[in-house]
Parts: structure tokens; sequence; C-alpha cells
């Protein structure tokens, strides 16, 4: 009895180890393999639940490993370590048999890393602030999770979890790894639900391969949202990278060594020569001595662009704060996009992700305009220093005949007097201007730009700053144009009374053709060894491999993360259903498409029955034949059952029905080992089996 009593009073352990739990099961749970068995009954809020192996927790904890995983490279990298943490540290309390933390320590854990998160970001919601904060408390959570219910709920807001990858990258990797995290938590649903890894595997693989259809015909079908899913606003802490708000020497040489996409582009048509490719991002028309900015004091109004020939076509870029860009110079508004000061494009609604608009360019270099004298004084002003440049400014001028006899002499001065196109020029002082024109002559394109800028201010010519790209490289795979960070550049705009309006003049073409010809890179050899491997310098097996890579980013973003309702009506007008997606559209595509994921469910049901094991196939032939005979026969009857609904045959009929239904009762519910032999005698009895049919 005190034996008996101590037995009863020892607490039970949460886990218990699967040797133990495989010599306690009985004969008939031993045989059933790919389950996982348990003993022992949790009682949680007066409702019995079954406990959890230690291998399905385990398998619980590496999937939300997974799903959380791509976070580390969008979140402060504190908070992806003390997730990490948070989950090693609740696998050893499961592999080493501990209790759960204390309630003031999980408190404390949950307190302090949430008030560094405010800290850290100065908010906790929006994308960065939202998902971290989610994170963190997924972690929490993980550490104080006990019961079988605890479980299922971690492992559902790993299925979440999986989804806030997306919210910072749509990429095909991003998408296959999604794909790997809902296997991973698929499969660890599956263990919890008592299968082995091995049918758990199986089962996951099944399931995903019979919802794949439906999530293919869903994606199709369903309307698609005016914006862009992911579209949530970002966090003024975040870095961004692409063009500063600003212009000083060094902001845009340091993009260059970054091969990281920019943006894409497919022309209708004709495709301009790499001298006319200047896609303009933003305007500078303030200088303050050293950086070139946009001050937002006047609004212009553009006319007429004359000088070349209109020029559509496709671009698919993430904004950089709204910016898009666009080709010299734009006289078309994209769908969702609004004009800015300066012909540039402007998000008409915020979006952080990748859009695709049709643009349209007039492809010349003039851009006609009238200024007032008011604007006229702003595209003048200048700051006090750099005297030397003024004096040489006003000295050129008023020694030429006109504004663009003097832009010749000056562009002829860049070209002859010893400037060098460099990436890493000397560093610059005091009069910036007046020591790179006087002093080092040597630079990157932004000081080429703001010093022709600065020298049409000083002659009296008005004149701003343009940042953006110029070039790209053509993918032969894809057939589209891809611009890098590394063709980011910079040129100004003069206004030319001979021409009576703004001008584009790039001085880097005077000092290195070969730039706007071929690019940045190949006419870098200092900045050559900092670039990626896949550059200029790069074998072409690798370029080559290269482009096929962006060949196939291109088309995910084109069909798959760009798929909008333009590109599902062309989709549905393909298909005979009409131009609109309307209500009737989405019924007819979804009966034809059940339709069609129905024939795997029924390869799956077909597969199943054929695979059951040869006992259960006979059963099923045995009630087959007796439902031929007039007998009604259920899904659900036992034995039993069928043996009393067996009553109306004939007798000789019954007594052998009678028979081999004892058989099976014998063969299927013994606790002994299965007889293979006797089996297969009850499966050729069950064959040759003739039922006289009754009369209704």
């Amino acid at each position: 009895m005190a034996r008996a009593a101590r037995r009863k009073a020892r607490p039970t352990l949460a886990f218990a180890p699967a040797r133990c739990r495989h010599r306690c099961a009985p004969a008939s749970a031993r045989r059933g393999a790919g389950r996982a068995r348990v003993l022992r009954k949790a009682v949680v809020s007066g409702v019995v639940q079954p406990d959890v192996t230690r291998s399905a927790a385990s398998a619980v904890l590496a999937a939300v490993a997974v799903a959380g995983a791509p976070l580390v490279f969008f979140l402060p990298g504190w908070v992806g370590a003390l997730f990490v943490a948070m989950l090693v540290a609740r696998g050893l309390t499961l592999s080493r048999g501990m209790g759960l933390p204390p309630r003031w320590l999980l408190a404390l854990v949950v307190t302090v890393p949430v008030g560094l998160l405010w800290l850290s970001l100065n908010t906790l919601v929006g994308r960065e602030g939202g998902v971290a904060l989610f994170l963190l408390l997924l972690g929490f959570k993980a550490l104080e999770t006990h019961t079988l219910r605890d479980w299922q709920v971690l492992l559902a807001l790993g299925f979440f979890l999986a989804a806030t990858p997306l919210l910072f990258d749509q990429s095909p990797l991003a998408a296959l790894w999604l794909m790997l995290t809902i296997a991973s938590l698929t499969v660890a649903m599956a263990q919890l639900a008592g299968f082995s890894l091995h049918g758990g595997a199986r089962a996951a693989g099944r399931a995903m391969a019979l919802g794949l259809p439906l999530a293919l015909l869903l994606f199709l079908l369903v309307p698609r949202l005016p914006g862009p899913l992911w579209n949530l606003p970002r966090s003024d802490n975040s870095a961004t990278t692409g063009l500063a708000e600003e212009m000083a020497p060094g902001s845009i040489g340091r993009l260059i060594p970054n091969r990281a996409p920019a943006f894409t582009v497919v022309f209708d048509g004709r495709t301009p020569p790499p001298s006319a490719r200047y896609w303009r991002v933003r305007v500078l028309d303030a200088f303050d001595g050293r950086a070139w900015r946009y001050a937002d004091r006047v609004t212009t109004r553009e006319s007429a662009v004359t000088g070349g020939e209109p020029l559509d076509y496709w671009l698919t870029a993430t904004p950089d704060k709204g910016r898009l860009p666009a080709l010299d110079w734009p006289i078309a508004l994209p769908q969702g996009v609004r004009a800015a000061p300066g012909s540039l494009y402007q998000m008409a609604v915020p979006a952080n992700e990748a859009v695709r608009i049709r643009g349209r360019s007039a492809g010349g270099r003039v851009l006609h305009e009238a200024l007032s004298p008011a604007q006229r004084a702003f595209y003048l002003a200048l700051p006090p220093g750099n005297p030397r440049t003024l004096a040489e400014a006003r000295q050129s001028r008023a020694a030429a005949v006109s504004d663009s006899t003097w832009l010749k002499a000056s562009l002829d001065r860049f070209r002859l007097q010893w400037f060098r196109y460099t990436l890493e020029p000397p560093p610059l002082a005091g009069d910036i201007v007046d020591g790179f024109l006087f002093e080092t002559r040597a630079g990157f394109c932004e000081h080429y730009a703001g010093s022709l800028a600065f020298l049409a201010r000083a002659a009296g010519i008005p004149s701003r700053v343009v940042v953006g790209y110029q070039g790209g490289e053509y993918n032969e795979v894809g057939r589209f144009w891809q611009v890098r960070s590394s063709d980011a550049h910079a040129w100004a705009e003069l206004w030319l009374a001979e021409e009576g309006g703004w001008v584009r003049v790039d001085p880097t073409a005077a000092v290195s053709p070969e730039r706007i010809e071929a690019g940045a890179a190949p006419t870098l050899p200092a900045a050559r060894p900092s670039l990626p491997v896949v550059g200029a310098a790069a074998p072409d097996w690798l370029r080559g491999l290269e482009q096929r890579w962006m060949a196939a980013r291109f088309g995910w973003e084109q069909w798959v993360v760009g798929f909008d309702a333009e590109r599902q009506r062309a989709l549905f007008a393909g298909l005979g259903l009409g131009q609109g997606v309307g209500v009737a559209s989405v019924l007819r595509g979804l009966l034809a498409g059940g339709a069609l994921a129905l024939l795997p469910l029924l390869w799956w049901a077909w597969r199943r029955r054929s695979q059951a094991p040869p006992l259960v196939r006979a059963w099923r032939r045995l009630r087959h034949k007796l439902a031929v005979a007039g007998i009604r026969v259920q899904d659900s009857d036992g034995p039993l059952e069928m043996r009393s609904r067996a009553k109306s045959l004939p007798d000789d009929d019954f007594r052998r029905v009678e028979a081999l239904l004892k058989a099976y009762v014998a063969l299927r519910y013994r606790s002994r080992d299965a007889d293979p032999a006797a089996e297969r005698a009850w499966c050729r009895a069950v064959a040759r089996l003739r039922l006289v049919k009754m009369r209704a």
C-alpha cells in the first residue's frame, strides 16, 4: 500500500522516454508503425489532453526557427539573436527533462526586450517594429509552452511568422524558403498528431501536393487589389539603399561598387543608344557650399520637348521614397503616378515594393520652359566662397558671344586640361569647387556635374543638378535592360536662352566618353578589385549564369509579384473570358479549376484504396458482394452489424458469410502476430464467394 501510494504521489515527467513508451504500449499499438505513442494524459482546465512527445516538440521548435530565420537579415541583430536563444533554451529544457522557468523570470524576459525594442526603433508598430515585436513574443511563447494546446498555438503562430519575411523581400529565394518553411511546419503538425518523422514527412508532402493546384487557381482568379499586398509603412529608422537626398563629393561614387539591381526596363520597339538613356530620379537645385539638395521653393511648368522621337517602355522598380526613374524627358504620366517638380515621377500612393509602370519619353534633350524673374534668381543663387571659380566663370562668360559658346568652351576645358575621371579622388576641404577645378582636377560624376552647375550660375546661366542612372546592361536571356546601383550618375541641366529651355549637359562625357557608352565599372581600374565577382572582369560563364538568374528573377517579378489587375485582365482575355474579371467569370473559373483540382484528390483516393492491406481490400469486396445481393450495408458497419444484416440471406449463403465474418474477427482483432497464410486463405474464400441475389 505504501509503495502504491508513493507511486501515485510521484510527479510525472512532461516527456516519457521513447524506450519506456514502446515497452509499455500494447501489442496492437506497437504494430502500428509510423505513429508516436504517448502514455500520460495532462489535465488542463478540466479537459484531458494527450501528452506531447519530445520529438514532436523539437520538430515544432525547429520549424518555428526555420520560419523566423530570414528575419535576421531585416531586423536588429539582437532581436534575431534573442529569438534563437529562447528557442535553444526551450530545446535544452526538453532534452534534459527540466521544468519551465519561474514566472518572475518569464516576466523579466518579456518586459526588458520589449523596452529595448522601443528604445531601438522608437515604435512597436509598422513593418520593422511590429514584426520584431511578434518575433520576440513568439520566442516568449516557446519558453512557457507545455501542454498539447500550447504547442498547437505555437505551431499556428509559426504559420503567421512564415509570411512576415514577405514584408521585406518577395524574391524567388524568399518564395523557395517559404515553401521550405510551410513543409517544416506541416511535418511538425503531423508529428503533433502522432505521426513519426518519416510518416509526417509523407503526410505533409501529400497535403502540399494536393493543395498546390487550388493555391494556383486562387492566385489566378481572385481579383487583384489596387495596391501591393505587402505595402506597410516603413520605419523612419530603417536603412534604405539608392540615391541620397543630397549630392556631395563621394555620395554617388559609393554606389558604384554595388552591382545590386536598381530597376529593369523593356522598350517597346526602338531602343535608345546609351547617350540617350538618362534616367532622372531627383533634381537638386540649391547649393550650400558643400552639397547640392532639393530646396522645393519654386514651382515650374514644363512645356513641349523637342529634338527626339517618343519612346515607350515598361519599367519595374521599387520606389525610392516615392520616386521612380523616368527616361529623359517624360511626356506621359503612368497610372498611379503623378508629376513632381523637375519632370520627375512620384507615386500617387506610397509604396515600398516593386511596381510596374508604362512610361513614355520624348527622347529629346531640350525642355522648353519660360522662367519668371523669381525662378531665374533662384536658379542663379550661390553661397559665399569659391572666389577663383567665380572670377573664372565671369571672365569666360564675358569673352563668349552666347551661353552656348560659353558652354562649349567650359566642356573643352574639362576635356583638354588634364582632368581625370576616378572613383577615388583626393579629399576636398574648404572651397571644394575651387579645389577641384584648380588643384586636384580628379573626380567622379558628382564632381563634374556640381562644378559645371556652379560655373554656369557664376556666369549668369540658370542651372541645376540631376541625379539618377545612366546606361544599363542588356540581358539576352530575358530580353530586358538591367540598370544597377553601379549605373548611378549625375549630370547638369542649364537653361540656355538660345534654346529657350533646359538642356541636358553631361560634363562626364567630355572627360570620359567611355563611361557613357560602357558604364562606370570598366572605366575605373582602381575600383575594379572592390567589385563583386560577377562584374566587368568576371569570366563569361559566370556572367552568363548571372544573366540567367536575373532573367529568372525578372520573370518572377513580372508574372508573380507583378501579377496585377492589368495582367489578370490580359490573362482572362487570352482565355476568352472577356476583359473584365467579374463575379461570373470568377465563378466559372472556380468551377473549371475545381474540377481540375479534384483530379489529384481522386487519384489520391484511388491510390489509397489500392495500397490498402489485402485483408482490408478483401473486406471491402465482401461488403460489396453483400450489397449486390440486396443487403443494405453501411460503410461504418463492423462484423457484428454485418452479420445481423446478412440474416435475410438464404440459409446456405448466411452460413458461408457468418463463417467468413468469424474468421475475419479472428484475423483482424487477435493479439498474436499476423498469420499471412491464413489471411491469404480468407481473401481467396471471399473471392470465391457467390451469393444469390434476393428479390426486392
